[in-house]
Protein backbone atom coordinates (compact mmCIF):
# COMPACT_ATOMS: atom_id res chain seq x y z
CA UNK A 1 0.00 0.00 0.00
CA UNK A 2 2.78 2.19 0.61
CA UNK A 3 4.43 1.75 -2.59
CA UNK A 4 1.13 2.16 -4.46
CA UNK A 5 0.87 5.88 -2.72
CA UNK A 6 4.32 6.42 -3.74
CA UNK A 7 3.51 5.30 -7.15
CA UNK A 8 0.57 7.78 -7.54
CA UNK A 9 2.03 10.85 -5.36
CA UNK A 10 4.96 10.41 -8.37
CA UNK A 11 2.60 9.98 -10.85
CA UNK A 12 0.47 13.14 -9.84
CA UNK A 13 3.41 15.09 -9.76
CA UNK A 14 4.40 14.38 -13.33
CA UNK A 15 1.43 14.79 -15.10
CA UNK A 16 1.02 18.19 -13.26
CA UNK A 17 4.51 19.63 -14.66
CA UNK A 18 3.38 18.03 -17.86
CA UNK A 19 0.67 21.22 -18.16
CA UNK A 20 2.39 23.83 -16.59
CA UNK A 21 5.43 25.84 -17.48
CA UNK A 22 7.87 28.29 -15.51
CA UNK A 23 8.80 31.10 -16.79
CA UNK A 24 10.95 33.90 -15.98
CA UNK A 25 9.23 37.19 -17.21
CA UNK A 26 11.20 40.86 -18.15
CA UNK A 27 10.44 42.00 -14.13
CA UNK A 28 12.53 39.15 -13.35
CA UNK A 29 9.86 37.04 -11.10
CA UNK A 30 9.70 33.23 -12.23
CA UNK A 31 6.19 32.41 -12.73
CA UNK A 32 4.43 28.96 -13.30
CA UNK A 33 1.63 29.29 -16.14
CA UNK A 34 -0.60 26.99 -17.91
CA UNK A 35 0.98 24.53 -20.69
CA UNK A 36 -2.17 26.36 -22.98
CA UNK A 37 -4.08 29.10 -21.28
CA UNK A 38 -7.06 29.35 -21.89
CA UNK A 39 -8.53 32.75 -20.31
CA UNK A 40 -6.08 35.30 -20.78
CA UNK A 41 -6.41 38.96 -19.49
CA UNK A 42 -4.10 41.78 -20.90
CA UNK A 43 -3.76 45.11 -18.86
CA UNK A 44 -2.23 46.89 -21.63
CA UNK A 45 -3.60 47.05 -24.86
CA UNK A 46 -1.19 48.85 -27.74
CA UNK A 47 1.33 46.31 -26.51
CA UNK A 48 0.04 43.41 -24.91
CA UNK A 49 -3.69 43.06 -26.61
CA UNK A 50 -1.96 43.53 -30.04
CA UNK A 51 0.63 40.53 -29.70
CA UNK A 52 -1.45 38.20 -27.92
CA UNK A 53 -4.48 38.60 -30.78
CA UNK A 54 -1.71 38.03 -33.35
CA UNK A 55 -0.71 35.27 -32.05
CA UNK A 56 -4.14 33.46 -32.04
CA UNK A 57 -3.77 32.93 -28.64
CA UNK A 58 -7.18 32.97 -26.59
CA UNK A 59 -7.34 36.27 -25.19
CA UNK A 60 -10.69 37.36 -23.41
CA UNK A 61 -10.74 40.60 -21.86
CA UNK A 62 -8.57 44.06 -22.68
CA UNK A 63 -7.38 47.10 -20.83
CA UNK A 64 -9.49 49.95 -23.22
CA UNK A 65 -9.35 54.03 -23.00
CA UNK A 66 -11.74 56.16 -23.01
CA UNK A 67 -12.71 58.23 -26.33
CA UNK A 68 -14.49 61.82 -26.40
CA UNK A 69 -17.67 60.35 -27.21
CA UNK A 70 -18.00 58.37 -24.51
CA UNK A 71 -16.96 55.08 -25.37
CA UNK A 72 -14.04 52.71 -25.07
CA UNK A 73 -11.56 51.49 -27.66
CA UNK A 74 -8.33 49.42 -27.73
CA UNK A 75 -5.70 51.59 -29.01
CA UNK A 76 -3.57 50.33 -31.59
CA UNK A 77 -5.37 46.69 -31.73
CA UNK A 78 -8.60 48.75 -33.24
CA UNK A 79 -5.55 50.37 -35.89
CA UNK A 80 -4.18 47.03 -36.62
CA UNK A 81 -6.98 44.45 -36.59
CA UNK A 82 -10.29 46.94 -36.03
CA UNK A 83 -10.31 44.93 -32.43
CA UNK A 84 -13.05 46.38 -30.77
CA UNK A 85 -14.95 45.71 -27.25
CA UNK A 86 -16.94 43.65 -29.42
CA UNK A 87 -14.71 41.06 -29.43
CA UNK A 88 -13.57 41.16 -26.13
CA UNK A 89 -14.77 42.21 -22.69
CA UNK A 90 -13.47 45.37 -20.89
CA UNK A 91 -10.81 44.46 -18.41
CA UNK A 92 -10.49 48.15 -16.82
CA UNK A 93 -9.90 51.61 -18.09
CA UNK A 94 -6.33 51.92 -18.54
CA UNK A 95 -4.68 53.87 -15.46
CA UNK A 96 -7.43 52.98 -13.38
CA UNK A 97 -7.03 49.06 -12.58
CA UNK A 98 -10.16 47.41 -10.87
CA UNK A 99 -9.44 43.90 -9.75
CA UNK A 100 -12.82 42.88 -8.61
CA UNK A 101 -13.74 43.40 -12.47
CA UNK A 102 -11.07 41.13 -13.53
CA UNK A 103 -11.43 38.26 -11.03
CA UNK A 104 -14.76 38.28 -12.20
CA UNK A 105 -13.32 37.48 -15.75
CA UNK A 106 -11.80 34.18 -14.28
CA UNK A 107 -8.53 34.13 -15.84
CA UNK A 108 -5.65 31.55 -16.03
CA UNK A 109 -2.91 34.50 -16.96
CA UNK A 110 -2.77 38.27 -16.45
CA UNK A 111 -0.12 39.79 -18.85
CA UNK A 112 0.81 43.57 -17.17
CA UNK A 113 3.56 46.10 -18.36
CA UNK A 114 6.09 46.54 -16.04
CA UNK A 115 5.65 50.79 -16.29
CA UNK A 116 1.90 50.08 -14.87
CA UNK A 117 1.05 47.71 -12.36
CA UNK A 118 4.52 46.20 -11.23
CA UNK A 119 3.42 47.71 -7.57
CA UNK A 120 0.64 45.93 -7.24
CA UNK A 121 1.34 42.08 -8.24
CA UNK A 122 0.92 41.10 -4.80
CA UNK A 123 -3.10 42.09 -5.34
CA UNK A 124 -3.51 40.72 -9.25
CA UNK A 125 -1.38 37.44 -8.37
CA UNK A 126 -4.02 36.22 -5.62
CA UNK A 127 -6.67 36.16 -9.10
CA UNK A 128 -4.19 34.45 -11.42
CA UNK A 129 -0.51 34.53 -12.61
CA UNK A 130 0.87 37.51 -13.22
CA UNK A 131 3.30 38.03 -15.97
CA UNK A 132 5.61 41.17 -16.83
CA UNK A 133 6.53 42.60 -20.07
CA UNK A 134 8.90 45.78 -20.28
CA UNK A 135 8.63 46.99 -23.93
CA UNK A 136 11.37 49.65 -23.42
CA UNK A 137 14.14 47.69 -22.07
CA UNK A 138 17.16 48.24 -25.08
CA UNK A 139 16.12 45.48 -26.83
CA UNK A 140 15.16 44.48 -30.82
CA UNK A 141 11.25 44.99 -30.64
CA UNK A 142 11.47 40.95 -31.93
CA UNK A 143 13.09 39.90 -29.96
CA UNK A 144 10.64 41.09 -26.99
CA UNK A 145 8.15 39.53 -28.85
CA UNK A 146 9.27 36.51 -29.27
CA UNK A 147 9.67 36.41 -25.30
CA UNK A 148 6.08 36.67 -24.76
CA UNK A 149 5.16 34.27 -27.47
CA UNK A 150 7.10 31.57 -25.43
CA UNK A 151 5.52 32.69 -22.48
CA UNK A 152 2.50 31.49 -23.82
CA UNK A 153 3.31 28.59 -25.76
CA UNK A 154 3.00 30.40 -29.21
CA UNK A 155 6.45 29.91 -30.33
CA UNK A 156 5.11 27.96 -34.02
CA UNK A 157 2.79 31.12 -34.69
CA UNK A 158 5.59 33.30 -34.07
CA UNK A 159 7.74 31.85 -35.91
CA UNK A 160 5.29 31.80 -39.08
CA UNK A 161 4.25 35.39 -38.58
CA UNK A 162 7.88 36.29 -39.11
CA UNK A 163 9.06 34.42 -41.40
CA UNK A 164 6.08 35.72 -43.90
CA UNK A 165 7.57 39.48 -42.93
CA UNK A 166 11.12 38.57 -43.61
CA UNK A 167 10.29 36.88 -47.25
CA UNK A 168 9.05 40.50 -47.97
CA UNK A 169 11.99 42.50 -46.47
CA UNK A 170 14.12 39.57 -48.48
CA UNK A 171 12.46 40.55 -52.06
CA UNK A 172 12.53 44.52 -51.44
CA UNK A 173 16.40 44.40 -50.61
CA UNK A 174 17.09 42.32 -53.76
CA UNK A 175 14.91 44.35 -56.48
CA UNK A 176 15.57 48.13 -54.45
CA UNK A 177 18.69 48.26 -51.80
CA UNK A 178 21.60 46.70 -53.72
CA UNK A 179 23.47 50.08 -53.32
CA UNK A 180 27.60 50.65 -53.39
CA UNK A 181 27.36 52.75 -50.20
CA UNK A 182 24.99 51.64 -47.19
CA UNK A 183 22.42 54.29 -46.68
CA UNK A 184 21.62 56.18 -43.46
CA UNK A 185 18.49 56.70 -41.14
CA UNK A 186 18.03 58.11 -38.13
CA UNK A 187 14.69 58.07 -35.42
CA UNK A 188 13.42 61.21 -34.12
CA UNK A 189 10.73 62.35 -31.54
CA UNK A 190 10.90 66.25 -31.97
CA UNK A 191 8.67 67.79 -29.98
CA UNK A 192 7.55 71.37 -30.56
CA UNK A 193 5.73 72.09 -27.30
CA UNK A 194 9.35 71.78 -24.87
CA UNK A 195 11.67 72.40 -27.79
CA UNK A 196 13.59 69.17 -27.76
CA UNK A 197 14.73 66.47 -30.01
CA UNK A 198 15.16 63.20 -29.04
CA UNK A 199 17.02 60.31 -30.95
CA UNK A 200 16.01 56.68 -30.37
CA UNK A 201 17.65 53.27 -30.27
CA UNK A 202 14.49 51.22 -30.88
CA UNK A 203 11.42 52.25 -32.30
CA UNK A 204 9.15 49.79 -32.88
CA UNK A 205 8.44 49.01 -36.27
CA UNK A 206 10.71 51.69 -37.54
CA UNK A 207 13.90 50.88 -36.54
CA UNK A 208 13.02 47.33 -37.27
CA UNK A 209 12.22 47.63 -40.78
CA UNK A 210 15.28 50.17 -41.51
CA UNK A 211 17.19 47.66 -39.83
CA UNK A 212 16.31 44.88 -41.14
CA UNK A 213 16.57 46.67 -44.76
CA UNK A 214 19.83 46.73 -43.99
CA UNK A 215 20.28 50.92 -43.70
CA UNK A 216 22.78 52.07 -41.34
CA UNK A 217 21.66 54.33 -37.86
CA UNK A 218 23.60 57.26 -37.32
CA UNK A 219 26.61 57.23 -34.92
CA UNK A 220 24.36 59.16 -32.38
CA UNK A 221 22.43 56.03 -32.12
CA UNK A 222 24.81 53.68 -32.29
CA UNK A 223 27.05 55.26 -29.58
CA UNK A 224 23.60 55.19 -27.20
CA UNK A 225 25.56 52.50 -23.91
CA UNK A 226 23.48 49.43 -23.13
CA UNK A 227 20.15 50.45 -21.07
CA UNK A 228 19.80 53.63 -22.91
CA UNK A 229 16.91 53.55 -25.49
CA UNK A 230 17.28 57.29 -25.98
CA UNK A 231 19.24 60.26 -26.07
CA UNK A 232 18.32 64.94 -26.23
CA UNK A 233 20.57 66.61 -28.41
CA UNK A 234 20.83 70.42 -28.76
CA UNK A 235 19.08 71.93 -32.18
CA UNK A 236 22.99 72.93 -32.71
CA UNK A 237 23.94 69.63 -33.04
CA UNK A 238 21.57 69.42 -35.79
CA UNK A 239 24.46 67.35 -37.45
CA UNK A 240 24.48 64.79 -35.69
CA UNK A 241 21.31 63.65 -37.57
CA UNK A 242 22.15 64.22 -40.85
CA UNK A 243 21.12 61.12 -42.29
CA UNK A 244 19.94 59.90 -45.45
CA UNK A 245 16.32 59.23 -44.00
CA UNK A 246 14.34 60.11 -40.83
CA UNK A 247 12.09 58.02 -39.39
CA UNK A 248 9.40 58.98 -37.25
CA UNK A 249 5.60 58.92 -35.97
CA UNK A 250 2.96 61.42 -34.58
CA UNK A 251 -0.25 60.59 -32.55
CA UNK A 252 -3.94 60.58 -33.91
CA UNK A 253 -5.81 61.23 -30.95
CA UNK A 254 -4.02 63.73 -30.20
CA UNK A 255 -5.13 66.03 -33.28
CA UNK A 256 -1.67 65.21 -34.82
CA UNK A 257 -0.87 64.11 -38.35
CA UNK A 258 2.29 63.92 -40.48
CA UNK A 259 2.81 67.73 -41.22
CA UNK A 260 3.16 68.56 -37.43
CA UNK A 261 6.78 66.79 -37.79
CA UNK A 262 8.11 69.64 -40.14
CA UNK A 263 6.38 72.23 -37.80
CA UNK A 264 7.77 71.25 -34.74
CA UNK A 265 11.62 71.08 -36.51
CA UNK A 266 10.92 74.44 -37.80
CA UNK A 267 9.81 75.58 -34.06
CA UNK A 268 12.88 73.67 -32.50
CA UNK A 269 15.21 74.61 -35.04
CA UNK A 270 14.80 76.89 -37.36
CA UNK A 271 16.25 76.36 -40.49
CA UNK A 272 17.30 72.71 -40.18
CA UNK A 273 14.79 71.39 -42.71
CA UNK A 274 17.13 73.64 -45.17
CA UNK A 275 20.08 72.15 -44.24
CA UNK A 276 18.87 68.26 -43.66
CA UNK A 277 19.24 65.82 -46.35
CA UNK A 278 16.19 63.75 -45.36
CA UNK A 279 13.77 67.06 -45.99
CA UNK A 280 15.47 68.51 -49.26
CA UNK A 281 15.26 65.08 -50.89
CA UNK A 282 11.47 63.90 -49.51
CA UNK A 283 12.96 60.89 -47.33
CA UNK A 284 10.91 61.42 -44.15
CA UNK A 285 9.04 58.65 -43.11
CA UNK A 286 6.27 59.42 -40.44
CA UNK A 287 3.83 56.99 -39.90
CA UNK A 288 1.01 56.75 -36.89
CA UNK A 289 2.48 55.90 -33.59
CA UNK A 290 -0.63 53.19 -33.53
CA UNK A 291 0.76 51.41 -35.98
CA UNK A 292 4.40 51.30 -35.61
CA UNK A 293 5.01 51.31 -31.88
CA UNK A 294 2.92 48.24 -30.73
CA UNK A 295 5.08 44.66 -31.63
CA UNK A 296 3.28 43.62 -34.62
CA UNK A 297 4.46 41.81 -37.90
CA UNK A 298 1.22 43.11 -39.26
CA UNK A 299 2.40 46.63 -37.76
CA UNK A 300 5.81 45.66 -39.73
CA UNK A 301 4.69 44.97 -42.96
CA UNK A 302 2.44 48.31 -43.10
CA UNK A 303 5.83 50.01 -42.08
CA UNK A 304 7.63 47.84 -45.00
CA UNK A 305 4.73 48.98 -47.37
CA UNK A 306 4.89 52.48 -46.48
CA UNK A 307 8.99 52.74 -46.12
CA UNK A 308 9.08 50.94 -49.83
CA UNK A 309 7.10 54.06 -51.28
CA UNK A 310 9.44 56.31 -49.77
CA UNK A 311 12.99 54.44 -50.72
CA UNK A 312 12.28 52.87 -54.08
CA UNK A 313 12.20 55.81 -56.20
CA UNK A 314 15.60 57.31 -54.26
CA UNK A 315 17.49 54.02 -54.54
CA UNK A 316 17.05 53.11 -58.06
Amino acid sequence: MKTLRCYLLILFAFSGSAHARTVVDHAGYQVTLPEQPQRIVSLHDWTLTVMVHELGAPLVASTGRLAADGTFYIRGARELFGLDFSQLVLASVHGKLDPERIRALKPDVILANTGDYLAVRDTLSTIAPVVYFNPEQDRPMLELYHDLASWLGRDAEFSALTAHYQQKVAGLRQQHLQTDHPLSYIALLVNGRDGTIQVLKEYGALTTVMDDLGLQRMPVARSLSAGRDRVTISPELIELIDADYIVTSYLPDQGEDASNFARDMDRVAPGARQVLKAFRHGRIINLSRFEVYPPSVRGLESTLSSVEKVIVPVTR
